[in-house]
């Protein structure tokens, strides 16, 4: 731009080339004046940079630093409550305990009246009543434990001579009664009458009542 004359933008004077300066106005000449400005826009930008650069610093030191390293804390199992099972029914009531049931056992069979009159005291229990086809066959058992045979001829009423009764005592399933040689056995649904080692005779026995 030196040796050409150019013109003061701030008062329009021509100047001399040789001058940098206008001589009414001392303002810059136009090489350094646009120098300046190239200046003071690098600043700028040096300034913006600078502050663009503490918001970014600033927002990295916002967040939270990390845990220090080391190893994890110990975790303990926190103890769980124990529980109880409640047994309901389908509409939530808890059924009613249902009390053990007893079977009542029936009254004892008294003695027939044919057998109870030759029994002492003149009455017994019954323990079992049957029949063969030519006798008919009671056990009864006083109030005081005692066990009596009592053997009838069937069809005939009850005589010293229809009609005989023994003390007797269980034995094994049955029941024995004894007189003198002669010995009446009642058991496993038979009547054995035997005298010694002879038998002299043994007849299927039916329950009565």
């Amino acid at each position: 731009m030196a040796g050409f004359p150019w013109t003061c933008a701030q008062c329009g004077a021509v100047n001399d080339p040789a001058a940098r300066r206008c001589g009414t106005c001392a303002g810059l000449a136009p090489g350094r004046a646009r120098a300046r400005a190239l200046w003071v826009l690098l600043a700028l930008m040096v300034v913006a940079g600078a502050a663009v650069g503490g918001v970014l610093l600033f927002s990295g030191d916002s967040r939270p630093s990390p845990a220090a390293s080391g190893p994890y804390p110990e975790y303990t199992t926190p103890a769980l409550p124990t529980t109880k099972t409640v047994v309901t029914t389908a509409n939530g009531v808890t059924p009613p305990v249902t009390p053990p049931t007893t079977t009542a056992t029936p009254a004892d069979k008294p003695c027939p009246g044919d057998a109870a009159r030759y029994l002492p005291g003149g009455t017994g229990t019954a323990l079992l009543v049957a029949q063969t086809a030519k006798s008919l066959v009671t056990i009864c058992r006083t109030p005081d434990g005692r066990i009596f045979y009592d053997g009838q001829a069937r069809g005939q009423a009850a005589s010293d001579d229809t009609h005989i009764m023994l003390p007797a005592q269980a034995e094994g399933g049955g029941f024995v009664a004894v007189n003198g040689d002669y010995r009446y056995r009642v058991d496993g649904g038979r009547l054995v009458v035997s005298a010694g080692a002879e038998v002299l005779s043994d007849e299927e026995l039916t329950t009565v009542g």
